[in-house]
């Protein structure tokens, strides 16, 4: 059982999760046009803090930290306050949820700053799954402390905007002109915003008090259900089928009808294809005539920090039984009908469905439910979380492939390719990784349009599953690719900014940007090979097996799961580069 114990929310709307949740309440947003921002050539429609605004919220707090790891702390610090978690223990967890986080810096470090000045000691976990990655944090929390791994999890989502991620999302003319208008007919793309929010949860049998920014109903929210799935179908649009939207809702709302559902918090981007795929999931799921919102009217696009700021937010409209209205919204233009109103309104009942989905081919899905707090146990129908897990070591595995720059390690286990460094400030193909790909795979010409990290991944998990010898290329959904790595994007953030550099010849590339997310190399696996299950990416400040094979349990004591492919992956720069990848089996 894993309850919520406090939350906080800090928006360019207001400082604290009262202050923006009162300011949605009134139908108020930050949405504005910024002309010539940060040396971006063409205007743009954002919700973004003022110069000085985060300065001055983090004024005096952690002066050695960035400016982004004061705001996580900010949200962190004052979460825990006024509960009795022991952010010192080791049965306490930090997670932050981020795509950015501090450009061009490890996120595995900047976690570890988070952390630290908390004085936590344990490894912290980034998740860097696009724009699910709040709800994936959520999601594998939840996992941490059902399975008892931990007690406690901090979960920090934040992203902060700049002339990257914006000339990004204008590459794929995905920005709209104008403040959003989610499902709406005359919708023209979405907008970017700030954020941070934190959500402290827990084991109820050892409830603390409540928060200072805790529920306002004396309320107890419990994380009943979740579940990750990948569309298998493009990096950078969703599936018209929306296969892994669909199932990711199935996963959740099994045994409940649409009347146990008080409403649904969709992403609703505003964009053309996610709004439109999500009224088919939501039809396929039985779920059309369930009351839904989307919130990026208010605060636009939040990114990272998007699954844990909607989620809060829901949380508080549903203690005063309300579904809050999708700004924006007046007339329907999604193929499905559904259940969508610009308006605030009543609703009944104790449980809510939030939803994300992102590039990469990803969709989160994570059911709420409210109870008494005399009795944060008791729900309307019993309802189970995930199966306890046995250890992996007790586990089968198949197989273990090895691709690395430089020199084969000592004691490295076969097959083990060691591979030269590629040289230069070349775009990292390497010679030795495309004799591999000719000679192993040479039918997936993609391979040539990949950035180096979806190079280094696709030939790895090809020898992988070649010798794992099982029929290829139909689709399953048993299967989930966990990938853990150090440097992230790096080598693609580095190539994406050198075409941003100059605000005079700013030429952003789309196929550059989509690859500026790390979790793309999972989502190039799961297209090749026609996976619909969880797809994830993790980051870590160091290569470590144990909270490797930690995440894959979790993953296999989900009943849907039966074998998992992953492990560590990295690409540093074209001379530091290594793949360690198994096959874990059920």
């Amino acid at each position: 059982m894993v309850v919520s114990l406090s939350d906080y929310i800090v928006s360019p709307l207001g400082v604290g999760t009262r202050a923006t949740y009162e300011a949605v309440k009134q139908g108020r947003h930050r949405l504005r046009c910024y002309e010539a921002r940060w040396g971006v050539p063409q205007p743009f429609v954002a919700s973004l803090f003022d110069d000085g605004e985060v300065e001055a919220v983090v004024e005096g707090l952690a002066p050695r930290c960035s400016r982004f790891e004061r705001l996580c702390i900010l949200t962190a610090q004052r979460a825990l306050q006024g509960t009795d978690v022991d952010v010192r223990s080791p049965r306490t967890l930090f997670v932050l949820s981020t795509t950015k986080g501090d450009l061009f810096q490890p996120l595995g470090a900047t976690a570890r700053h988070i952390a630290q000045w908390f004085g936590n000691k344990v490894t912290p976990l980034v998740v860097c799954n696009a724009c699910i990655s709040g709800l994936h944090a959520l999601v594998e929390a939840w996992r941490m402390i059902t399975s008892g791994d931990y007690d406690y999890a901090v979960v920090i989502g934040a992203d902060l905007q700049s002339d990257f991620t914006v000339n990004g999302f204008y590459s794929l003319k995905a920005l709209s002109p104008e403040p959003c208008r989610p499902f709406d007919e005359d919708r023209m793309g979405l907008n970017l915003g700030d954020g941070a929010a934190c959500i402290v949860l827990g084991d109820p049998l050892r409830l603390p008090q409540r928060g200072r920014e805790g529920p306002f109903g004396g309320r107890v929210w419990r994380l009943v259900r979740g579940a990750v799935r990948n569309d298998s179908y493009h990096v950078s649009s969703p599936s018209k089928n929306a296969e892994g939207y669909y199932q990711a809702l199935r996963a959740v709302t099994e045994g409940l009808s649409p009347a146990d559902i008080a409403f649904v918090n969709l992403h609703g981007t505003a964009t053309l294809y996610n709004d439109e795929m999500e009224s088919v999931g939501l039809t396929r799921a039985g779920l059309a005539a369930v009351p839904v919102n989307s919130l990026k009217g208010y605060l636009g696009h939040t990114m990272g920090a998007a699954g844990i700021i909607e989620t809060v937010l829901s949380m508080r409209s549903l203690e005063e039984a309300t579904v809050l209205g999708t700004r924006g919204y007046r007339h329907a233009g999604t193929s499905r009908p559904l259940n969508l109103s610009p308006e605030h309104r009543q609703v009944s009942g104790t449980r809510f469905v939030k939803t994300l989905s992102g590039f990469g081919g990803g969709n989160a899905a994570m059911l709420f439910e409210m109870a008494p707090s005399d009795s944060p146990e008791r729900g309307e129908k019993a309802l189970t979380g995930p199966s306890p897990a046995l250890p992996v070591g007790e586990r089968e595995w198949e197989r273990e492939i090895s691709i690395a720059s430089g020199e084969a390690p000592q004691g490295s286990l076969p097959p083990s390719y060691s591979l030269p460094p590629t040289g230069g400030a070349g775009e990292g193909l390497g010679v030795g990784l495309k004799e591999l790909y000719l000679r192993h795979v040479g039918d997936y010409p993609k391979f040539y349009k990949m950035d180096p990290l979806c190079r280094l991944g696709l030939v790895a998990t090809e020898l992988l599953l070649q010798a794992e010898g099982e029929e290829r290329f139909t689709p399953r959904s048993d299967r989930a690719v966990l990938l853990v790595g150090r440097s992230a994007s790096i080598v693609s953030d580095r190539a994406f900014q050198q075409t941003i550099q100059d605000p005079a010849a700013c030429y952003p590339s789309p196929s550059v940007f989509v690859y500026t997310l790390p979790n793309i190399v999972a989502g190039e696996i799961a297209m090749r090979n026609h996976y619909h299950g969880e797809t994830a990416y993790y980051v870590l400040p160091e290569l470590d097996w144990q909270r490797i094979e930690q995440l894959v349990a979790h993953l296999l004591a989900d009943p849907a799961v039966r074998s998992v492919v992953g492990g560590w992956i990295d690409y540093e720069d074209n001379e530091h580069f290594e793949a360690k990848l198994k096959i874990w089996k059920n």
